[in-house]
C-alpha cells in the first residue's frame, strides 16, 4: 500500500530522541492518591483482538495523518501499519515526520493533520484553550509504579557511594537536570508529587535544564549529580557505571499518563473511521505489551526489539537492555494525572487562559475507546 510504505519510509529516515517536550513549574495542589496496579497480565491470546473485514484495494481506504516523533512510543502505529492492522479497518495510516510537538499541534489545528500526540505540557494546554478542534482519546504512555518508567531519577554513582542519597529529601543541596526548561516540563509535574511526600516543592531543588541526550555525559563528568533521565541515555550511564536509577516516574505519580492521542474533531465525528483506528491500535498495544513480556515467546519478543530497532536508530543490543515504554492495553489515559498537570501549570501561570468549562466537558474521547473495548473485551492492565 502506498501511504503505509511512505509512512515507514518517513519513520526510518527518523533519528532517536524522546517524545517529552513540556513547559511548567513548581509548587503544586495537593498530590492525588496513588491507583494500585492490576497483579494480572493477559496471556498471549487474549492480548489480540479478532481481526475484522476490510476493504482491499488502495482506493476504498481512508487516509489518516498522523504526525510522527521519533522514539518507541511510536511502536503501535508502526506494527500496526506493518501488520495491515489500520488497513483491515480500511484505513491508510500517513505518518508525517515532524521534530517537535510545537510543529504538530498548529497542523492540527488548521487541518493539516487529523491526529497528533498530545503531551501533558503548556503547549497542549494553551492550544486547547484557545479552542484547538481536538479530543484526547488514546493513552500514548503512561508511567506504571514498580519499575515500568523509560523515564527515571538517576543518581550519580559517586554521590551513592559517598552516602549522600537515602531518599528525595537528599535531592535538597544536589544538581538535578531536568529537561528544558526544566520546572516547566510534565517530568517535573510528576516529580513534583513525589516531592509533595517529604514536605518539599521544586523549589527547593537546583534544577539545570538539560536535554536528555547531554545528561549521560554531564552526569559521568561531575556536572550534575543526578538527572530526570529517559531511556536510552539512563541505561548508557549505568553500563558506564556512571549512574543508578532510583525511582521510576510511575513511583512518582503512579499511573501517570505523558502524553495522549489526540483526534481533530473531524476525524472524531467520523464515527466508523475514527472507531476502527481505536480499534487497530489496540490490536497492535496488545501484541506490543505480549511480546515484551515474554507473553508470546522469544521470537514474538525478538520481533518486536527489531521493529524498535529500525524505527528509532538504536542497535538491537540496547533495545534488549532498556526499560521500554508501558501503554495500556485498553487504551484509556489517566485523566485524574493529565488534569492534575493542566492546573500544575495553571498555577505557575504557564496557561494563562483557562480552557473553558464547556470545552473540558467535551475534551475527552474515552466514549469511542469504551465502545470499542465493549466489543473486543478487556485485558488486565500489567
Amino acid at each position: 500500500m502506498g501511504g503505509r510504505s511512505q509512512g515507514a519510509n518517513r519513520w526510518r529516515a527518523m533519528v532517536w530522541g524522546v517524545i517529552l517536550t513540556t513547559l511548567g513549574a513548581c509548587a503544586a495542589p495537593a498530590a492525588p492518591a496513588p491507583v494500585a496496579p492490576a497483579a494480572s497480565t493477559p496471556t498471549a491470546s487474549a492480548a489480540r483482538a479478532a481481526p475484522t473485514a476490510a476493504p482491499t484495494s488502495p482506493e476504498e481506504l481512508t487516509k489518516i495523518r498522523l504526525a510522527a516523533l521519533n522514539g518507541s512510543s511510536n511502536v503501535p502505529f508502526r506494527l500496526g501499519d506493518e501488520r495491515g492492522y489500520f488497513a483491515q479497518e480500511g484505513i491508510d495510516l500517513d505518518m508525517v515526520a515532524f521534530a517537535s510537538n510545537s510543529e504538530m499541534i498548529p497542523a492540527l489545528a488548521t487541518g493539516q493533520l487529523d491526529m497528533v500526540p498530545m503531551p501533558s505540557n503548556p503547549a497542549t494546554w494553551n492550544a486547547i484553550a484557545r479552542n484547538t478542534p481536538v479530543k484526547l482519546v488514546l493513552d500514548v504512555i503512561t508511567y506504571r509504579p514498580g519499575g515500568l518508567s523509560d523515564q527515571m531519577l538517576s543518581i550519580r554513582k559517586a554521590v551513592l557511594d559517598a552516602g549522600r542519597w537515602h531518599g528525595l529529601a537528599d535531592l535538597r543541596g544536589l544538581s538535578l537536570a531536568i529537561t528544558p526548561p526544566g520546572k516547566g516540563t510534565a517530568s517535573a509535574c510528576a516529580l513534583s508529587v513525589a516531592l509533595q511526600q517529604v514536605g518539599m516543592t521544586l523549589d527547593d531543588l537546583d534544577i539545570e535544564p538539560l536535554p536528555f541526550p547531554e545528561m549521560t555525559a554531564a552526569i559521568t563528568n561531575g556536572a550534575i549529580d543526578a538527572g530526570v533521565m529517559a531511556e536510552p541515555f539512563a541505561t548508557r550511564a549505568e553500563q558506564q557505571g556512571s549512574a543508578q536509577r532510583v525511582l521510576g516516574l510511575g513511583d512518582m505519580y503512579p499511573n501517570f499518563t505523558i502524553s495522549t492521542v489526540g483526534f481533530a474533531d473531524a476525524l472524531y465525528a467520523n464515527h466508523p473511521v475514527a472507531k476502527g483506528f481505536v480499534r487497530a491500535y489496540l490490536r497492535a498495544v496488545r501484541e506490543y505489551r505480549a511480546a515484551v513480556n515474554g507473553q508470546s515467546g522469544d521470537a514474538a519478543r525478538e520481533q518486536m526489539y527489531d521493529l524498535i530497532a529500525r524505527g528509532t536508530g538504536m542497535d538491537i543490543a540496547t533495545v534488549r537492555a532498556i526499560t521500554l515504554p508501558y501503554m495500556n492495553p485498553n487504551g484509556l489515559p489517566n485523566r485524574e494525572s493529565v488534569l492534575y498537570c493542566y492546573q500544575f501549570f495553571r498555577d505557575q501561570g504557564l496557561v494563562p487562559q483557562p480552557v473553558p468549562e464547556a470545552t473540558m466537558r467535551n475534551l475527552w474521547g474515552a466514549d469511542l475507546v469504551n465502545e470499542v473495548l465493549d466489543e473486543i473485551g478487556r485485558v488486565p492492565e500489567n
